[in-house]
């Protein structure tokens, strides 16, 4: 394993800009890495949806204050209202700045890009165009099952 080309992505990892919350949140919930990128018209990376994202978008933030939620007490009820409140939200007031790789990359540049990202997900692209989402556990197998051989 050499460059990105040579790794499994996830290709349907996205959304295009126009999409709602809802739309994100059933899609990352679909694919199996912890972002999904957000596509304007020319497929390029307008940003990442990530599963923090979606965690700030269904739970109050005063959770990220708190050091101790033992006195919180689980509102299904509460927890599906926040999801119609948010879910017809545009996907671009939730997501965050890309963290985009080209997919000629090599491993060790790849690698150093996890370590400097604080999500575990890596869009890639090829000439800026998305290809598909590099998450950082697959990403770690393949360099596993590569050592194997």
């Amino acid at each position: 394993m050499t460059t990105l080309r040579e790794t499994t992505l996830a290709t349907e990892a996205f959304v295009a800009e126009d999409a709602t919350f809802r739309d994100a949140a059933a899609r990352l919930a679909a694919v199996e890495v912890s972002a999904i990128a957000v596509l304007d018209g020319r497929r390029r990376v307008a940003g990442l949806f990530t599963d923090d994202d979606l965690l700030r978008g269904l739970f109050p933030g005063y959770l990220a204050d708190l050091r101790h939620t033992a006195f919180l007490e689980l509102d299904a009820d509460a927890l599906a209202a926040q999801l119609e409140k948010a879910g017809d939200d545009p996907v671009a007031r939730h997501m965050r700045e890309p963290a985009t790789v080209e997919i000629d990359t090599n491993t060790v540049h790849a690698a150093e890009r996890f370590l400097h990202t604080p999500w575990g997900s890596l869009a890639v692209v090829d000439e800026r165009r998305f290809v598909g989402m590099l998450g950082q556990v697959e990403f770690c197998r393949a360099i596993m099952r590569h050592l194997a051989r």
